[in-house]
């Protein structure tokens, strides 16, 4: 059976209305502008569906034309490239309007929310209700999808955002509605969300960054507030990155650190500091819990960061008070504490201008701002990813670029890198010359044997065209929980 999109179209327009149905050229085209200077793909039509029961049709609706869908929470998936699907003939599923805060557990500290809940409206709504909860946020803009960053693996001020998941309401392929865990059932008063595998397979993990079906909802671990906290910043120069780095691991295996670390380079922090002289290198993690617990920790941390000719000093919340204060530190202590905000964003800004020219900072696709990002994931291991730094710059040189790299300890032995490349996407040459380092970086990488834990929809296809067992793997699930391939074909995926 070959595909009718024509079919699907008039299907899916009878079940949502011709206001939530969109096909005209010049409002697909524009849904498709990214920070990425991605092509555009041929794209049937965008959904906008507002209820689960209205994306369970849509997929029955997809399986029946053979029509595939591309799902996205708000778009806003930042240097990997937006909206825009690796293939074309999709339609694009936009899951913006499934956005009800189901319900907010203050003893047990978790939300339930859909897909087009953001980061800066659950942090509002914590907020408004004089909640004792914080959110793990992550330094992209408050109007990121907290469900839309978990299943890429995002990650968070705290942790990684794949440990906050308590459970996953997800539509499979089979247009069948499935929950993960305990929370098969939910029309009882039982507590069923404190303890998230269940019984049997733990199923989580197979829908995040995949292709088997689509989330309309999750349970999310929210962060009791402390009693205290303190944000540590240090800076050192280049030839002590390798100490630094086997530092910070100590400090992680020890117990004295236990919240994730930024480690930023100076290309990277001169973009949001209004200063103008930094450290090649400056980290900044949070340090938190009771009073005395805070107070042991920081004395251990600037003893440990001494040796490895690191300077440390610490932030508390009355230093917001200080109007001479940084941006960067005070936006940075903001978001170790739970607060959403645009201090990356203002960052990228400067890195073509003064931002001036932006109307809409949430909106970063509707600008001429481009970035990519190549995103390793690296051992803590000093000499390791000193040779990872090296190979970057090396190869982003050949480019005539400077990238902006973070390394980002999540515990002592593994962490993520983020690397990105600034360009004008309204020059057509700083496009290709982008898009050329991009290419080159993750194939550097990997040849040397680095791997990567997110990826962009270009360089998606050459990681998945590597012999790894995984993608077989990956392949039977997708022909067993999406037997028409209807959703997002080539998505962390070879189908």
């Amino acid at each position: 059976m070959s595909a009718n999109p024509q079919a699907a179209v008039a299907e899916w327009s009878a079940l949502l209305g011709r206001g939530a149905v969109t096909t005209a050229p010049d409002e697909l085209a524009a849904l498709q502008r990214n920070t990425t200077g991605y092509a555009a793909r041929t794209i049937v039509a965008a959904l906008r569906p507002s209820t689960v029961d209205e994306v369970e049709q849509i997929v029955g609706i997809a399986r029946a034309h053979r029509v595939p869908l591309y799902p996205y929470s708000t778009g806003k998936n930042w240097g990997l490239g937006s909206r825009v699907p690796p293939r074309d003939g999709c339609a694009l599923l936009d899951l913006g309007r499934l956005n009800r805060i189901r319900r907010v557990d203050a003893k047990h500290h978790y939300a339930i929310i859909e897909p087009g809940v953001t980061q800066g409206r659950l942090c509002e709504y914590l907020r408004e209700q004089g909640l004792p909860l914080v959110l793990n946020v992550t330094g992209s803009s408050p109007a990121s999808s907290v469900v839309g960053n978990l299943l890429e693996r995002g990650t968070g001020f705290r942790n990684q955002r794949t440990e906050d998941v308590r459970g996953l309401e997800v539509v499979l392929g089979t247009g069948e509605l499935v929950r993960t865990g305990y929370w098969a059932n939910d029309d009882h008063d039982r507590e069923v969300h404190h303890y998230r595998y269940g019984m049997g397979p733990y199923l989580d993990g197979l829908f995040t960054q995949s292709n088997f079906g689509v989330v309309t909802s999750a349970v999310v671990n929210l962060v009791p507030a402390q009693e205290a906290m303190t944000m540590l910043m240090f800076s050192f120069p280049d030839p002590r990155l390798s100490e630094a780095i086997d530092t910070v691991s100590d400090l992680f295996r020890d117990g004295t650190l236990r919240s994730i670390l930024h480690i930023f380079n100076d290309k990277r922090i001169l973009t949001m500091s209004s200063g103008t002289g930094v450290a090649t290198w400056s980290g900044i993690a949070a340090v938190s819990g009771s009073a005395r617990y805070v107070e042991f920790v920081r004395a251990e941390i600037t003893e440990a960061l001494e040796r490895c000719g690191a300077q440390a000093s610490f932030f508390t919340a009355e230093h917001l008070a200080d109007p001479e204060l940084d941006p960067m530190v005070r936006g940075m202590f903001r978001l170790h504490a739970g607060e959403s905000n645009e201090v990356f964003m203002n960052g990228l800004f400067h890195t073509l201008g003064d931002g001036t020219d932006v109307d809409d900072p949430t909106d970063l696709d509707g600008t001429r701002y481009g970035m990519l990002a190549c995103m390793p994931f690296l051992p803590v291991a000093g000499e390791t990813v000193t040779e990872a730094v090296e190979l970057v710059e090396k190869t982003c040189q050949h480019y005539d670029l400077v990238p902006a790299i973070a390394l980002n300890p999540v515990d002592a032995d593994g962490l993520e890198s983020v690397i990105n490349v600034y360009f004008d996407t309204t020059d057509p040459d700083q496009v290709a010359n982008a898009h050329a380092c991009s290419a080159a970086l993750h194939r550097a990488l990997y040849a040397e044997g680095f791997r990567f834990y997110r990826v962009d929809i270009e360089n998606m296809a050459y990681l998945t065209a590597q012999d790894t067992p995984v993608w077989t793997v990956a392949g039977l699930l997708k022909d067993a929980l999406d037997p028409d391939h209807v959703i997002a074909p080539g998505r962390y995926n070879r189908s």
